[in-house]
C-alpha cells in the first residue's frame, strides 16, 4: 500500500497565516501540518509516500527535501485541480501499488489505520472512506447500519432510506488501484466520483472509528484548540527536540528556558526564548517569533504578525 497527502490547497480559512505559508506547513504543537500526516502513516507501516501541492510549491520543495519521512512531490501547476486533480495527476504514482491511503494534510488523527487496512483488503470494495461516529445532523456522509455501504450525502440525500446513518468523514479514504479507471482528466471533487461507483455497482463503503481521535485543523480557532487539548493532557505528541513540557504550568517552552521559566507562563505553547517577567497566558508563539509585548493574553504570535485567538 502507498500513502498520499493532499496538501495543495489554499488554506483561505486559515488566513491571514497562509498569506505566508502553506497550509501544510503550519505549525501545529511544533511540527508541521503535514509532518504529523506523515507520521501517522509512516507508523502505519506505510513507506512508499506522496504529497501534492499546488500554493507556495517552492516552500513545499524545501520541506520535501528537510523531513525525515521521505516522499514524492506532485506539485500541480495551472489551476488548483481539487481531490479528482490530484488522483490523476499522481496516477502513474497511485497505480504503483494495489492499494493506496488519501489522506487530506489539514486533520489531526489518532486511530487504527492498519486495522483499517485489513478489513479493507480483504472486503470487495474499491473505496472505504474513514469516519467517525457523530450526533445526528452533524455527518457529513451517509452509510447503510447493516452493510456499512456508502449512500451518499446529507446535502443529496433529502430522504433518508431505512437503516441509514450519518458519519463524520475526516478526509481519509482507501482505493484499491481499479478505482482509478472512474477518475477522469475532469473531476474536480471526489464527491461525484463516489456516487459515480456506486451507480456502476462498485462497492464504496465506509469504516466507522469506534476508538480515536480527530480533528478537521482548517482554521485558527482549530489549530490554538489542538493545542490546548495537549496541554490539558487530553492529546498526546512527541514532543518536538529541546523542548519541555511542563505539566504543573501546562505549558511547553524550550529546554534553554528550563531555569529560568516564570511563574506567570500558563497553559501556553512557546517555541521561542521567553522574556524576564513577561506574563503568557494562553498563548501560542512559534520559533522565529520576535515578541516585544510583555502581558500576552489568547494570542497566537508568528513571524508574520499577532492574531486573537477565542
Amino acid at each position: 500500500m502507498r500513502g498520499f497527502i493532499l496538501a495543495a490547497g489554499f488554506g483561505t480559512r486559515m488566513r491571514p497565516l497562509t498569506n505566508h505559508i502553506p497550509k501544510a506547513l503550519v505549525p501545529v504543537c511544533g511540527r508541521p501540518l503535514l509532518d504529523h500526516a506523515l507520521q501517522f502513516i509512516a507508523s502505519s507501516g506505510i513507506r512508499e509516500l506522496g504529497v501534492n501541492a499546488h500554493y507556495m510549491p517552492e516552500q513545499m520543495k524545501a520541506y520535501c527535501m528537510s523531513t525525515q519521512y521521505p516522499f514524492d512531490l506532485f506539485v500541480e501547476s495551472g489551476e488548483i485541480r481539487g481531490t479528482g486533480g490530484a488522483f490523476d495527476n499522481a496516477r502513474t504514482f497511485l497505480q504503483g501499488a494495489q492499494s493506496f491511503l488519501m489522506l487530506n494534510v489539514d486533520i489531526i488523527c489518532k486511530f487504527d489505520l492498519q486495522a483499517a487496512i485489513k478489513d479493507f483488503e480483504r472486503s470487495d470494495a474499491l473505496c472505504t472512506l474513514i469516519a467517525f461516529p457523530c450526533s445526528h445532523g452533524l455527518g457529513t456522509i451517509l452509510f447503510d447500519s447493516l452493510t456499512k455501504k456508502y449512500i451518499g450525502t446529507p446535502a443529496d440525500t433529502p430522504h433518508y432510506p431505512q437503516g441509514a446513518k450519518e458519519a463524520a468523514f475526516i478526509g481519509a479514504a482507501l482505493y484499491k488501484k481499479e478505482f482509478l479507471d472512474l477518475v477522469t482528466t475532469d473531476d474536480f471533487s471526489i464527491v461525484p466520483v463516489w456516487k459515480r461507483a456506486i451507480e456502476l455497482g462498485v462497492t464504496v463503503s465506509v469504516s466507522v472509528q469506534e476508538q480515536g481521535y480527530w480533528r478537521d485543523i482548517g482554521t485558527i480557532k482549530a489549530l490554538a484548540d489542538v493545542h490546548r487539548e495537549f496541554l490539558s493532557g487530553t492529546l498526546s505528541f512527541d514532543l518536538p527536540d529541546n523542548y519541555y513540557f511542563d505539566k504543573l504550568k501546562k505549558s511547553v517552552y524550550p529546554l534553554l528556558c528550563k531555569d529560568h521559566v516564570e511563574e506567570s507562563l500558563t497553559s501556553s505553547w512557546v517555541g521561542t526564548t521567553l522574556f524576564k517577567g513577561a506574563s503568557i497566558t494562553s498563548s501560542i508563539i512559534w520559533p522565529g517569533t520576535d515578541v516585544r509585548e510583555m502581558n500576552i493574553i489568547n494570542k497566537l504570535y508568528t513571524p508574520f504578525g499577532a492574531l486573537e485567538i477565542s
